[in-house]
């Protein structure tokens, strides 16, 4: 992957997700850790090699069909990506909302997942009001909503205390036992060190592979 006529950002990555699996991220700034999500949430195509998702070419994917394969994937954003004229609540239950749930129960399982993030007396708050580690909650709990097939957080900790850190943690391990497939970008080894999942390194463009998967390997994603 490169952008324009720039140094390549990816190179020779070969990488496989098991669905189901679950998988940290790990790599210094500037390794591509977000270019790599970029190209996995269909923002961006590759500009050589080939990518698949849910079994689809990534480079025949059309733009009509690419709103419905979106849904499918929850994303957190480093930089949260809030309505600030939505409330904490509306942001979260947009998702559902735009997919044609019901209102009332849209709005409940919203603010159950907030609840669950320790936010459940900001409901009605905007998230300019909300520190970086609040908004972070929301944007969080925006992206799960939808139980998605996988999920991608690029840093969904580095704005929250420990304590907070591991709760979040724990609401991925259970959208994960669901079915969901997890990827998590993070800077926080010690974080990652409580938790006994894959890691894959981005070090200059190149994926390794730090820590290997136990058990069997499903289908890919």
């Amino acid at each position: 992957m490169r952008y324009g006529t720039g140094p390549e950002i990816l190179n020779d990555i070969d990488l496989s997700l098991s669905a189901g699996g679950f998988y940290f991220l790990t790599g210094p700034s500037g390794a591509g850790k977000s270019t790599l999500m970029r190209l996995m949430y269909l923002a961006d195509r590759p500009t050589r090699g080939r990518a698949t998702l849910f079994g689809r070419d990534v480079g025949s994917i059309t733009r009509r069909e690419k709103p419905g394969l979106r849904r499918r994937i929850g994303v957190v954003f480093q930089d949260f990506r809030l309505l600030d004229h939505l409330s904490a609540l509306d942001n979260v239950a947009l998702p559902l909302r735009v997919a044609g749930g019901d209102d009332g129960t849209v709005r409940s399982y919203a603010a159950e997942l907030l609840r669950w993030v320790g936010l459940g007396q900001y409901l009605d708050v905007r998230p300019s009001t909300l520190s970086g580690g609040q908004q972070q909650r929301v944007a969080i709990a925006r992206a799960v909503i939808t139980r998605p097939a996988l999920l991608l957080a690029d840093e969904p900790t580095g704005n929250v205390d420990d304590a907070i850190a591991f709760r979040l943690l724990h609401l991925f391990e259970e959208l994960n036992r669901l079915g969901t497939t997890v990827m998590i970008a993070t800077h926080n080894q010690a974080l990652i060190d409580q938790f006994d999942y894959p890691v894959l390194h981005l070090e200059e463009g190149r994926l390794s592979h730090a820590r290997s998967a136990r058990g069997a390997v499903g289908e890919g994603v």
